[in-house]
Parts: C-alpha cells; structure tokens; sequence
C-alpha cells in the first residue's frame, strides 16, 4: 500500500528521499518483526469503565454522576445566594412532622404516636370495616381540642347526629355540603389556609387542588384525614399515612350483633417506618337510653390468630 501511494506521488524529489527510508523499514520488518506495542495479536487487557466503548456525546456512570451532583450543587447554591438562603430547603433538613394524638390505636401505628399535622392521613376500606367510626371517634376528638373542626362532604353521606355518642363539642363543628369535587377541593384549601385545627374528607380531593392542600396545610398544620374506599392513584400519591381497614369477624352477644372486629394496617408511611397492623374490637352497646347516652367503645385487642388458640371468648 505505502508502494502505491509512493507511486502516485507527483512529487520526484519526495518519491527520491522517501523510497530507500521505505525499503529499509520494510526489510527491518521482514526479518525482525513488527514492534511489540505494535502487534494486535496479544491478548487484551481487564475491561474497565474507562476502556470500555461509550456512546458518542454520552458520559460514562460515575462521570455522569459527578457532573450531574456538581452541576445540582452550583444550581442550589446560585439559587440561595440570589433569592436568600431559605429559598430551597433540602428534604434531609426539613423538620419531622408534629404528631396530633387521636386518643385511639392508629397513634401507634403512625410511627410518630399521632397523626402527622400538615399532612394529609387516610383512612381506607370496602364496606363495613369501622374507618368511618374511627373518623367519628377522632372528629369529635378535634371538636374539643380545637377552636374548629371542619368535614367537606362531596357525597352528601355524612350525618352530624352519629357524632353524639362520641360526646363532640358540636359549637367548634362545622358541616361544608359540597355537590361537585373542584367545589370540596376549593373549600378545603381555603379553610386549610385560613388555619383550621382538623378537616375531615368525606371522599376524594381532585388532583389539581392536592398541590395547593398540601402546601396550605403544612403551613397552617392543619390535620388532614380522607376517608374513601378505594383512593384514586394521585390522592393516593398526596398522602403521608395511609391506613387499610378489613373487617374479621363479626361481635354477637345473646343471639344480637353489638359489633365487629376490624385488622387496621399501615399501608403506607412517609413520616416513620411502618409498623404492621393491630386489631381492632369496635362495641355499640345496645339498650333504652337515648342515642347520646350509647358510648361507642373502639379498643385494640391481641391478635386474633392467638385469642383463638388461647380463648374462645373475645377480649372486651
């Protein structure tokens, strides 16, 4: 090939110069071989992350990496030395949420000994599986710690008189009756910036108005609890705690169903690590007193699988 090209130099003087050089680099190769760094016939070495063959226009994984963790860093802190230092807060460095303590079994489950304020808990389950008594139970809970205690109802299914066994402070209650979901949605965030202690959700909150709940409950502290029986993914996705509810058995007492028992799982935790589940025994004593006099006992009982095999009886 050199021969070739040597050949079709029109340059006389060069061809002159370059054909003994030439010659004698391709006698010294005949008979002594080519160089070693040369040969590509010895065998290759280990593959490594910076031999290896990458894409053009692309970065290796750890190059990648560094590039991509300085790159964030100078964007934070350009970020903070314009617009102040508390203009970007990293999640490490945000503060756990407050606990609120319900009074009932969800406080351990939590993680935190209450449910989180400023974010949104809810408590989930098809059919008679006692979310909606815990609900009562903790609404009228809030009824007698703060000044006000809201419940949006979207499906026109909440009923103020089942607060009365509960003993609430009906003065602190408030009923918002909201026909279309933009409306609960609208009337959640205004009554959550505007500082209510507890709102209650009677159904779901549209994805649109879950930014701004979240944002105007964490600033007031608000306490957030949902109930629904099968959250849509982004309501889902909005919340911090997230509790299922299956009912096991059914309470009979003299041949009369006076309640039921009720396995409450932890789903999901964003505020501490999930603690398994509890059982649950809910009691409506039955009799003659007026509905007001009619306590409603919601306990936490051992498991269930060993009551069975210690017991017959239940735990009241």
């Amino acid at each position: 090939m050199q021969e070739a090209q040597l050949d079709e130099c029109p340059d006389l003087d060069f061809r002159r110069r370059f054909a003994p050089s030439a010659a004698g680099a391709k006698e010294r190769v005949a008979r002594l071989g080519a160089h070693p760094l040369m040969r590509d016939d010895a065998a290759p070495g280990p593959l490594t992350l910076a031999s290896a063959l990458q894409a053009p226009g692309r970065l290796g994984r750890e190059d990648a990496r560094n590039f991509g963790d300085g790159a964030l860093n100078i964007a934070i802190n350009s970020i903070r030395v314009r617009f102040g230092s508390q203009a970007l807060t990293r999640a490490a460095e945000l503060p756990p949420p407050q606990p609120w303590p319900s009074g009932t079994a969800i406080d351990r489950l939590s993680g935190i000994g209450g449910l989180p304020r400023g974010r949104l808990t809810l408590l989930t389950g098809s059919g008679t599986c006692g979310k909606l008594t815990l609900a009562h139970l903790m609404l009228a809970s809030a009824t007698r710690e703060f000044a006000h205690a809201m419940v949006i109802d979207s499906g026109s299914n909440f009923d103020p008189w089942a607060l009365l066994p509960f003993c609430p402070e009906l003065s602190a209650l408030t009923v918002v009756r909201a026909p279309a979901p933009d409306l609960a949605g609208e009337a959640a965030v205004a009554l959550a910036r505007a500082g209510a202690g507890f709102i209650l959700l009677m159904g779901e909150v549209p994805e649109a108005w879950l930014g701004p709940l979240e944002s105007a409950a964490n600033r007031s502290g608000t306490v957030l609890v949902g109930v629904v029986d099968a959250p849509g993914r982004a309501f889902a996705h909005a919340s911090s705690l997230s509790l299922g509810f299956s009912r096991t058995d059914w309470v009979w007492e003299r041949g009369q169903l006076v309640g039921l028992r009720v396995s409450a799982r932890c789903v999901k935790n964003r505020v501490a690590p999930p603690l398994g589940e509890s059982e649950l025994e809910i009691r409506y004593p039955l009799g003659a007193q007026p509905l007001f006099d009619h306590p409603v006992h919601v306990a936490e009982i051992p498991s269930l699988h060993k009551e069975e095999l210690d017991c017959v009886s239940a735990v009241v």
